[in-house]
């Protein structure tokens, strides 16, 4: 589609009228020029927050994330966990709760109780044998890279109640820049195959926009659901109606974002999608730049041939 003025437009010297792929293009790129860089932010810390285990492990060494060597007998008791972080670890002001082994946001064969601290501010991380309630390890969340991976991906290192917001309206960019990415990128009557596959020969920016095309078009679908349980996630107290509890479905919300819903497979997917958004973002700008390098290299020419005698 191209943009067509009106004889009344010409004679009104009005500009014509934007097509409606001239209107989705422009929201494509400003959304691209004005948020893409904290898009990609977003996308890299959450695709490196995929890692979370061999971070920790990094951090605090293995040792504290196994279980002791030898037999190993029934499951203590929720209590009995806690009960055993008090007595071993006295800077620990207030338990907030534990988690069994495997099922909290931290991978451990080992139970973690977690709660305030007694001479400072943060939360305390208890490891316990979930046998023998045998104390593991201990340290301070706010302490670890990976605690400010955790606080640039939900809040961009801002105050939560600053940074919750933003990451909510960073969300609902990125939906608004995949779905005018894809009305842009329909391939309507043509194939979908050849759409969404590199053609051969191609090079330069035509072979630099099809990698985008190429790679944004295949990776919509769970990009999408990223992006909207993101936006949930950030205030989840904005889409419930009153009364609900948004804590009660956060799980499945969690589920969505960390991995598809889809386990394994689907948080290696969810990583390839966080390290998209850069390279998205740096593909799409230099696109941009060169475009623009180009019209003004027309226009300065027009410009030089029209003062030449």
């Amino acid at each position: 589609m191209t943009a067509v003025s009106s004889p009344a437009c010409a004679i009104a010297g009005k500009p014509p009228m934007l097509s409606m792929r001239d209107i989705w293009l422009r929201l494509h790129r400003w959304l691209a020029l004005c948020l893409g860089l904290f898009l990609a932010l977003l996308g890299l810390s959450g695709s490196l927050l995929e890692l979370k285990g061999p971070i920790l492990r990094w951090e605090v060494g293995a040792q504290m994330l196994q279980l002791a060597p030898g037999e190993h007998g029934t499951l203590l008791q929720q209590d009995a966990w806690i009960r055993a972080a008090s007595d071993a670890y006295p800077q620990l002001h207030k338990v907030f709760g534990a988690a069994p082994p495997r099922q909290g946001f931290l991978e451990s064969d080992n139970v973690i109780v977690f709660g305030a601290l007694k001479e400072r501010p943060g939360t305390g991380i208890a490891m316990i044998d979930p046998y023998s309630g045998e104390p593991r390890g201990f340290f301070v969340f706010e302490d670890l890279w990976l605690a400010k991976l955790v606080a640039l991906h939900r809040s961009l290192l801002l105050p939560p109640a600053w940074g919750s917001n933003l990451v909510l309206l960073y969300g609902l960019a990125l939906l608004g820049s995949l779905g005018s990415g894809l009305y842009l990128w329909w391939p309507g009557r043509r194939s979908w195959w050849k759409a969404a596959s590199l053609r051969p020969g191609s090079r330069g920016n035509r072979r630099l926009r099809e990698w985008h095309n190429v790679a944004a078009a295949w990776l919509c679908l769970p990009l999408l659901l990223i992006a909207g349980s993101g936006a949930w996630l950030a205030r989840p107290d904005l889409f419930t109606w009153p009364g609900a509890q948004p804590m009660a479905i956060k799980p499945l919300f969690s589920a969505a974002h960390g991995h598809l819903l889809l386990g394994t497979p689907g948080a290696w997917l969810a990583f390839l999608c966080g390290i998209s958004l850069p390279l998205l973002y740096l593909t799409g700008l230099l696109l941009w730049w060169r475009k623009r390098a180009a019209r003004r290299a027309v226009q300065s020419f027009k410009e030089t041939s029209h003062d030449t005698p």
